[in-house]
């Protein structure tokens, strides 16, 4: 009786002593695992916002449908669509803020899920959505270009979310 006492404390001993044991994990290994995890975390969110950038033709054709707009380029991220145009010569002399704010209405009734419109009307962005646009109907990896992609959002529209 007593060796059958003795041998249960000693395996509960030896479980606690093993429990405890695997408590005292390497600092190095854990910082090494939060990097790793973090270095996924930051490659998941590049892969899901490559997977959600897209051209809207459908929403540019929309746009270009307003008088005041002769081109347009669209490209949605996320629930955000990044609009460059070209106004039509007739409306040189309109407000542009009206304008845009047409055009933001025109994309939002077209597409319910965008929730912020970006437009801009200067020749260089046109050109590089133009660009973009291209390459993603090309098929070109958009992981090749969406650090340029962002640079170019942040300095055209720096309060852009």
């Amino acid at each position: 009786m007593k060796k059958s006492l003795i041998l249960i404390a000693i395996l509960l001993f030896s479980l606690d002593l093993t429990g405890c044991a695997r408590n005292n994990v390497n600092k190095n290994d854990l910082v090494n695992r939060d990097q790793n995890v973090t270095r996924n975390n930051i490659n998941n969110v590049r892969n899901n916002n490559d997977s959600r950038m897209r051209v809207a033709d459908d929403v540019a054709k929309k746009v270009t449908d307003l008088k005041e707009v002769d081109t347009a380029n669209v490209i949605v991220t996320k629930n955000n669509a990044y609009v460059a145009v070209k106004l039509s010569p007739t409306s040189q002399n309109e407000d542009t803020n009206s304008i845009e704010n047409k055009i933001s209405q025109r994309v939002k009734s077209t597409d319910r899920d965008i929730d912020n419109v970006y437009v801009s009307e200067n020749p260089d962005f046109y050109d590089r959505m133009n660009t973009y646009a291209s390459d993603i109907r090309n098929g070109r990896p958009i992981s090749g270009f969406f650090n340029e992609f962002t640079e170019t959002i942040r300095r055209v529209f720096p309060k852009a979310k």
